[in-house]
């Protein structure tokens, strides 16, 4: 019987391939270092891209795990990074199969692209690996008054989707970060710390509202007008905000902290 391992071995019969997929919210893009398309076991056709990676190495030093790879520089996920981090994680997994036993492959890397330069016209992705993350210490909570939970996030327990509305956009100025929309529901102040979002994968932090106009914290990539957007209420993580939600039984801020220091010495 035929396996990958024996295909492998056998030089007269082995045609490798590999495959890389890309993860961005609920996008996906799927390439192979194959000459033609590739249908994996996970339903996606991979396509071909030339691609160049760098050796996959597992030492106990996960700073010298990480993974280069090099792909032509105006390809859908570099241009994430083009003008600022995009606003989700660019997840990637690499696996080996043969062309011809394509329902058997072997996953050699899994991990995250961290930050992409660029050389005329390839760009290069610096991808670490999933055990980097864990040795990441991050403080998770804040004695502060207000609510140490991101907006829409698991802990906060709001859906998005009941928050928000659809329109479209009108006009697009100040390099990006105004943006126009043919329509809105609510007062200015409802966005304001709110989400303007492309795909239900692009999100952009609503710094400010005037009328149709909404300024974000950095431009959209790609965002153009007739295009279909999501904009979503704002909060600005104060109790009364967490009560016009009606969700403040999810509020994580501390509302008795003592206004006086009582280890200062008058």
């Amino acid at each position: 019987m035929l396996t990958l391992q024996s295909i492998h071995k056998a030089l007269s019969l082995s045609r490798p391939i590999e495959l890389f997929l890309f993860e961005h919210g609920t996008e996906k893009f799927a390439y192979t270092s194959g000459s033609r398309q590739h249908l994996h076991t996970d339903g996606l056709i991979y396509k071909p891209l030339s691609l160049k990676r760098g050796k996959v190495q597992r030492t106990a030093e996960d700073y010298k795990n990480q993974l280069t790879l090099d792909m032509p520089g105006d390809s859908p996920v570099p241009l994430l990074f083009r003008s600022h981090l995009p606003s989700n994680h660019v997840t990637i997994k690499v696996f080996q199969t043969q062309r011809d036993l394509p329902g058997e492959s072997i996953n050699i890397f899994a991990g995250e692209v961290t930050s992409v330069t660029w050389n005329n016209s390839i760009a290069s992705l610096a991808c670490n690996p999933v055990s980097r993350s864990l040795t990441r210490q991050v403080l998770r909570c804040g004695y502060q008054s207000q609510c140490n939970h991101h907006l829409y996030d698991a802990r906060c327990g709001l859906q998005i989707q009941d928050w928000q509305e659809d329109t479209k956009v009108t006009a697009i100025k100040d390099n990006g970060f105004t943006v126009e929309v043919a329509s809105k529901k609510n007062s200015d102040d409802y966005y304001i710390t709110g989400l303007l979002s492309k795909n239900g994968s692009d999100f952009r932090m609503i710094t400010s509202c005037s009328g149709n106009a909404f300024k974000l914290m950095s431009p959209i990539d790609g965002l153009k007008i007739g295009d279909a957007i999501q904009v979503a209420k704002g909060c600005d993580h104060s109790a009364a905000s967490c009560h016009s939600f009606g969700n403040f039984e999810n509020f994580l801020g501390f509302l008795t902290i003592p206004t006086e220091n009582p280890f200062q010495v008058y």
